[in-house]
């Protein structure tokens, strides 16, 4: 698991928090790599009934706020 992304389990649901406040949680590679292996499990497991996506701090960027290449 990566740090940029903190998951967590209570009961059926699978909480995936994005961690990079300080880059608005922008979805470099590391992140958006976590992100995929993560719902890519989740839709493996029969368990998981639900899937909240939320992320810590303040806001969310769509994409890198510097130039970053996936």
């Amino acid at each position: 698991m990566s740090e940029a992304l903190v998951i967590t389990r209570e009961g059926r649901l699978l909480r995936l928090r994005l961690n990079r406040p300080t880059k608005r949680n922008a979805l470099g590679r590391d992140p958006w790599g976590a992100l995929v292996e993560a719902f890519d499990d989740a839709s493996a497991d029969p368990s998981v009934g639900a899937i909240l996506l939320e992320a810590k701090g303040p806001g969310v960027a769509g994409r890198p706020l510097a130039v970053e290449t996936l």
